[in-house]
């Protein structure tokens, strides 16, 4: 028992290595004694007290520590269980004198053959991967709903991950900036090197005034083209000065296009609420006629105008103040398309229970109003929830546009019914959104971006225009491009065709696009492709407009090129359901939480998918 090593913790040449403490290699001083065969087992203890002793250091390297190997803790259980009692046995012939005590010189550390040291240990792998797993989720968390980096340091949400996983450290806000400041430096690096290899992309940007703190930002997003796919990534968020003007809002577009390498050239055009500061600072950074108008914005405009009007107005005050606890989820203050989505569910309500909810609510002669009302905006309604889509981020394309003003002019042009011929209010506001979407109608035609979206579309075509005179111009101006290009185009190889598995229905969309071609080569011989794309039939609106060309490229091959340059470009600056619902007063409210330096990187991050979080 006396050739036991006895560590001594106050040895401050000794080291720790993986746990284990360990001297340093001294050649000059040697005991030149035979080390019992016993004398490299550790008692489990000794890295637990020098890991206590250094428990300020490193809260992670504390559970890197507790791990034992168990490959070295089996050998020690065997070497005790077969040597104990021939040990204790010849230790009376080997005695030494009490005095005798044994230095931290003696302690040998279990060192495994070399063949062992090769192996990997996977409870370290999965603790480290489970470290950054924890790490990414959590900064995940913050990024995505755009939460204040403060928020790990609250008592309650401290309790909660040390109840939901024990063994996580929760890092510090510094740490957790670091490491989002990581995950941003790595999403620009890819940005970069995605923005390098496309051939165009557009922009969308708004100014974000945040009232209660009486600040301003300028929001941008990209809109590219990936693969098949229409992509839509927020890029930055910027503070604007309390009196910006143009020269602000450029040097900040600047700054961005030089943050993620955007060559200003291949930007088609960058898409903003219509107003003059806008449209300036767009001409400024990249020329005229680069400016699209927002069409969530020009929608927006029209409901607030009409739920302004007295008669419309007056018939949705009474309704609130006789239901607006049943109704004031619908009703939101600052969102005009709220107070007729209110006004819609009382009319449901009221005409499926055949009376009024309420003895002072509307009567029947305002109620019978407020249904032509309802009935007359419908179109207007689902022209706006068709925009909004389905996701709080979803950005509609600039080739529906056209098409949704082009539809709702037609629907408010049909001849009324015998009972909204009862009501001249519904009249005067039938008349009054007409000659709106008119005059919205005439400036959309005239912009190329918009009227070329819809072109190249194969939805649409140039069926959603009204001035057969623009549609001529823009033939026109698609000719010319078209003899610039040197006429015929060779056909683009397509991207999914090199794979290792056949697609029997790629083969056949081979076979029957020259079988197509040979039946109707009689018919077409005498058109290009741009008239012969004309003159066909319109596709499937249920589909989206890259997987169309995919099928199309083989007849129009130049027309598919230019489509890839304009699609891409969104009819909205902001996700329309930030525009129309609660939605964007929200994330307003949680982006004033933020810090101006770790904003931009949390917006950045805020669309990342799962899969680019490791996750």
């Amino acid at each position: 028992m006396k050739t036991h090593p006895q560590i001594d913790v106050n040895d401050h040449d000794s080291i720790v290595v993986r746990g284990i403490l360990k001297r340093e290699p001294n050649p000059i001083k040697s005991r030149g004694r035979k080390q019992p065969k016993h004398a490299s087992i550790q008692i489990k203890s000794e890295p637990q007290q020098v890991v206590d002793a250094e428990q300020g250091n490193n809260d992670m390297d504390v559970n890197l520590i507790e791990l034992v190997n168990a490959e070295a803790h089996a050998a020690v259980e065997s070497v005790g269980n077969e040597e104990t009692y021939a040990n204790w046995a010849t230790a009376g012939a080997e005695t030494e004198s009490a005095a005798e005590t044994v230095s931290a010189e003696d302690i040998i550390e279990f060192e495994p053959n070399q063949m062992h040291n090769d192996e990997t240990h996977p409870e370290l792998d999965h603790l480290i991967a489970s470290n950054n797993v924890y790490m990414n989720s959590l900064a995940y968390f913050l990024c995505r709903d755009k939460q204040p980096l403060n928020i790990i340091q609250g008592e309650g949400f401290k309790r909660l991950v040390q109840v939901l996983c024990p063994i996580f450290r929760l890092p510090s806000s510094e740490q957790l900036a670091a490491h989002i400041g990581q995950r941003t430096q790595i999403q620009i690096a890819q940005l970069r090197q995605q923005f390098a290899h496309i051939q165009s992309l557009s922009l969308s940007c708004a100014i974000i005034s945040n009232s209660d703190q009486q600040l301003s930002y300028l929001e941008v997003a990209s809109h590219y083209n990936e693969g098949l796919h229409r992509r839509s990534k927020a890029l930055s968020v910027q503070r604007l000065p309390l009196q910006y003007n143009v020269n602000n809002i450029v040097e900040r577009l600047e700054r961005i296009c030089h943050r993620f390498d955007i060559d200003k050239s291949k930007i088609v055009c960058i898409v903003s609420r219509s107003d003059q500061l806008m449209e300036n600072a767009v001409a400024t950074l990249l020329g005229s006629q680069r400016h699209v108008p927002c069409f969530a914005h020009l929608l927006e405009e029209l409901i607030e105008c009409v739920v302004q009007r007295h008669e419309f107005s007056a018939l949705c005050d009474k309704v609130r103040r006789c239901h607006g606890q049943q109704l004031k989820k619908l009703d939101v203050v600052g969102k005009p398309l709220s107070s007729y989505e209110m006004l819609e569910r009382y009319v449901k309500q009221a005409t499926q229970q055949h009376k009024l909810l309420a003895t002072d609510a509307l009567t029947d002669a305002e109620l019978d109003l407020a249904t032509d009302l309802i009935t007359l905006l419908a179109p207007l309604a689902n022209a706006v929830r068709q925009l909004c889509g389905t996701s709080i981020g979803w950005y509609p394309s600039a080739s529906k546009a056209l098409p949704i003003a082009y539809t709702v002019l037609n629907e408010l042009k049909q001849p009324e019914s015998a009972e909204q011929q009862h009501h001249q209010i519904v009249y005067d506001l039938r008349q009054f959104i007409i000659r709106f979407l008119e005059e919205r109608f005439e400036d959309m035609e005239n912009n190329t971006q918009f009227a070329l979206s819809s072109l190249l579309d194969p939805r649409f075509r140039n069926m959603p225009f009204q001035n057969p005179s623009q549609v001529a111009k823009y033939m026109t101006q698609l000719y010319e491009l078209y003899e610039e290009k040197g006429g015929e185009m060779p056909v683009e190889s397509n991207e999914e065709a090199n794979t290792d598995n056949y697609d029997i229905w790629a083969a056949y969309r081979a076979f029957s696009h020259e079988k197509h071609k040979h039946i109707n080569m009689n018919e077409t011989e005498s058109m290009d492709e741009i008239s012969s794309y004309f003159c066909s039939s319109i596709s499937s609106l249920q589909t989206e407009p890259l997987l169309l060309w995919k099928d199309l490229v083989q007849f129009h091959p130049f027309l598919h090129s230019l489509a890839k340059k304009y699609l891409h470009i969104p009819a909205s600056a902001l996700p329309p359901t930030r525009i129309f619902t609660s939605g964007g007063e929200e994330v307003v409210a949680q982006d004033g939480k933020s810090l101006d330096e770790q904003l931009s990187n949390m917006v950045l991050l805020s669309d990342c998918t799962r899969d680019e979080w490791q996750l």
